[in-house]
């Protein structure tokens, strides 16, 4: 992969969080940025970023099941528990401080053993279930991509009929919501895996480049997704449109998924003609993704949080933007010791995965008589 095309990626990945961050601040203070009206879209490019570097990294790191396994489950498990024991510490103490401050859809707590270990097993969103995590609402997307994690692994790992007798039953577990924006995120496996896309000419490159910003402009322009989710509403009924949840908009995501797929490629073919493209802003641009999933997972409870503390029926503008930059700052300093320390992690499960082989051999081979 070029090395400015890397850092392309981290661009956009801080960049998608911070607009899911934006989407999620509107209940807080009204401002006419149009681009905080895209935080689904914004997840769009997450799973197609997600599913181009998954394969990137079996390609050229994690080539056996138990190395995938255990990248995956230290990169997941490192932000996902802590944000998980975070979110319910704010929760409590934010609506203990101030309990006007949450909004109905933010005050999901009955049940909460029921929402903890679903949100550890990422089964909060399996068939027509959806269960929120308290007042965390962007946890459900890694409900999905966990299970894409998962379906990769059995497709990659797996040979022979046992692959897709073992997809199908996941399938068969998982359920519609999660299957149907499987195809968008498999865009990025196929757009790193395919040699035709790799081998495009510059000046086709610059075609398509062009293309996908098209693309962009007539998604919002024309307001698609919200035609896609109306014709999907028209199609099934109202109540069982409500049930679709986060994939209510599949139709028209596909089409979102395939102009981003259109623009990594015709990016990653740039890159390869200007290398050192991006190098004077490689080091703000590391750091700043170095804290995205921190943020992406953290930035909802903090909001309400924060929110909270500083309450007003109508925020100004100086209270939001220190509501907005104490959420971003404390994102950042939870970074520290859990994505950034996701190696930590990764040594507790292979010292665990280690020892669990350890016990199971001796148990099948040296049994005492």
């Amino acid at each position: 992969m070029p090395r400015s095309f890397s850092i392309y990626l981290d661009f956009i990945r801080f960049s998608a969080a911070f607009v899911v961050l934006l989407w999620h601040a509107r209940p807080l203070y009204e401002f006419n940025l149009a681009i905080s009206s895209y935080g689904h879209e914004a997840v769009i490019v997450f799973f197609v970023l997600s599913g181009f570097v998954i394969a990137y990294v079996t390609d050229t790191k994690e080539k056996t099941f138990k190395s995938y396994a255990i990248s995956r489950a230290a990169r997941i498990y490192s932000v996902a528990i802590p944000a998980i024991i975070i979110t319910a510490l704010v929760d409590f103490s934010g609506y203990t401080l101030n309990s006007n401050a949450y909004a109905e859809g933010y005050k999901a707590w009955d049940y909460a053993g029921i929402r903890v270990i679903s949100s550890l097993l990422f089964t909060n969103e399996l068939w027509w279930f959806s269960t929120q995590l308290f007042s965390n609402v962007p946890y459900w997307s890694l409900n999905y991509e966990v299970w894409y994690y998962f379906a990769f692994a059995i497709l990659t790992f797996v040979t022979g009929l046992k692959r897709w007798l073992f997809f199908g039953v996941i399938c068969l577990f998982l359920g519609p919501k999660i299957i149907l924006l499987m195809p968008v995120w498999w865009l990025g496996v196929y757009v790193y895996q395919s040699a035709y896309w790799k081998n495009i000419s510059i000046a086709f490159a610059w075609i398509l480049f062009c293309f996908s910003l098209y693309g962009v402009y007539c998604y919002a322009t024309y307001s698609i997704g919200a035609w896609g989710s109306n014709l999907l509403k028209d199609i099934v009924g109202p109540e069982r449109h409500h049930e679709f949840a986060f994939s209510r908009y599949f139709i028209t995501d596909y089409y979102l998924g395939l102009v981003i797929a259109a623009h990594f490629v015709a990016v990653r073919r740039i890159c390869e003609n200007y290398v050192n493209l991006f190098n004077a802003v490689e080091k703000p641009i590391r750091m700043f993704a170095g804290s995205t999933f921190s943020l992406y997972l953290l930035h909802q409870p903090l909001l309400w949080f924060f929110y909270a503390i500083f309450y007003a029926e109508t925020l100004s503008f100086e209270l939001f933007m220190l509501v907005v930059s104490l959420t971003v700052v404390t994102s950042f300093l939870v970074a520290l010791v859990t994505e950034q320390k996701k190696h930590v992690w990764k040594k507790w499960i292979v010292q665990g995965v280690n020892y669990s082989e350890e016990k199971i051999i001796n148990k099948l081979f040296f049994r005492k008589t």
